[in-house]
């Protein structure tokens, strides 16, 4: 026996080996070795306090792993990635090069390649200062007006960033707009952060960044604002009011000396504007008349005076006879009531010019046989003329045979 095994030992680690092969490739079958990639997440621990610290990074969030291994193997690995952290609490003031090394904690998996292999953290501790809103006004206000002293709210403002940026800025500025104002201006202005040479800080947060401003005006003692009163003269057409009167514009400027200026009316008239027998608006510009020792700012003496003139409305009761529309030849009717009741409403001056002819009743029997109906009359009438009552609201026709 013993030399049986002796003699066959080599037949049986061939057997051996023939054997293990064949699991082999049987599991290499059922579970094949390929290639994948796999997103690693990053993790940031302990990231220190915006109100303390810039933190400025070039990391991903994710590194892009190639990897070689079983299908299996690979299919967990993607399900629940590995994760690379980063302790940023642990790293010092500056530029840091992070390597983005990753594991995947399986023996049978092999990392191929990696992407991208390193990222940048830079931390810079946070600067502050403090400085007085610099207010600048733009434009001019109205002639006879100079401005007071503003009020800005609140009166500083804080600024937080680098060091390097906090050190390059000189001044806060704000900018409001007084142009052509006749009363007090009040506005949000945005805060802009300037360096010694004037330009713009944007690396530097501004809070507040928006403040209000107001800039009280005053009127000098020789200019004055008065409103403007349009006088006319005359009345309307017969039938016709006056609506609405208008001017522009509404308040003129006058100076002189403080004495005039302080006697003077509180308003200053326009010279008549004619509205006898007016059956339409009126638009015209009239002088002003301007009161002695006063002149008027404006270069043009005159101003646009509009007087809306409509006719007055009203009601009219009249009677008319119902016509028939596309009534056969070979039929007659007999219509009852003979006659309509209108109630007409519009403007007074129309109603009281209307003509026969102006006003129809129709009754359309088209298409209608012998027999009786009752039918709703139609009232054609004049553009702005309406019906407001037609009685009665239905009237009979009766349609016979014509004898021959």
């Amino acid at each position: 026996m013993a030399r049986w095994f002796v003699n066959n030992l080599g037949l049986f680690f061939l057997a051996i080996l023939i054997a293990g092969a064949a699991w082999t490739l049987a599991t290499i079958q059922d579970d094949p070795i390929v290639e994948d990639s796999i997103a690693v997440r990053i993790v940031r621990l302990n990231e220190p306090s915006p109100a303390d610290y810039l933190v400025t990074d070039r990391l991903p969030n994710s590194v892009l792993v190639r990897a070689r291994g079983p299908r299996s193997v690979l299919l967990v690995l993607a399900a629940n990635p590995p994760v690379i952290t980063i302790d940023v609490g642990q790293l010092g003031d500056g530029t840091h090069d992070i390597p983005l090394t990753t594991t995947l904690g399986a023996v049978s998996a092999q990392i191929l390649s990696s992407s991208p292999a390193t990222g940048t953290v830079r931390l810079e501790r946070v600067a502050r200062a403090t400085f007085p809103i610099r207010l600048s006004l733009s434009g001019a206000p109205s002639l006879g007006f100079r401005t007071g002293a503003p009020v800005v709210s609140p009166a500083q403002a804080s600024i937080y960033g680098s060091q390097a940026a906090v050190e390059r800025v000189v001044a806060l500025d704000a900018q409001v707009s007084v142009d052509g104002a006749k009363s007090a201006v009040q506005a949000d202005a945005r805060l802009v952060a300037r360096d010694a040479s004037g330009e713009i800080v944007t690396d530097a947060q501004i809070v507040p960044e928006v403040v209000n401003v107001r800039v009280p005006l005053e009127q000098l003692s020789n200019y004055r604002d008065l409103p403007v009163t349009p006088k006319w003269r005359g009345q309307p057409a017969e039938g016709y009011a006056v609506t609405a009167i208008t001017v522009e514009p509404q308040i003129v400027t006058v100076f002189g000396d403080s004495t005039v200026i302080q006697s003077a009316k509180g308003f200053i008239e326009t010279q008549d504007v004619v509205i006898s027998n007016a059956q339409a608006d009126i638009d015209e510009r009239v002088n002003l008349i301007v009161p002695p020792g006063l002149s008027l700012v404006s270069e043009r003496p005159s101003v646009r005076v509009r007087v809306r003139i409509q006719p007055l409305l009203g009601s009219r009761t009249i009677k008319r006879k119902p016509l028939l529309i596309g009534l056969s030849s070979t039929l007659t009717n007999t219509i009852s009531p003979d006659s309509v009741d209108l109630v007409l409403s519009g403007p007074l001056p129309r109603l009281g010019t209307l003509i026969d002819d102006d006003v129809r009743v129709t009754l359309d029997v088209t298409g209608l046989d012998v027999g009786t109906y009752q039918l709703t009359p139609r009232v054609i009438l004049p553009e702005g003329l309406t019906a407001q009552t037609v009685l009665p609201t239905t009237v009979r026709v009766e349609l016979a045979t014509r004898k021959k």
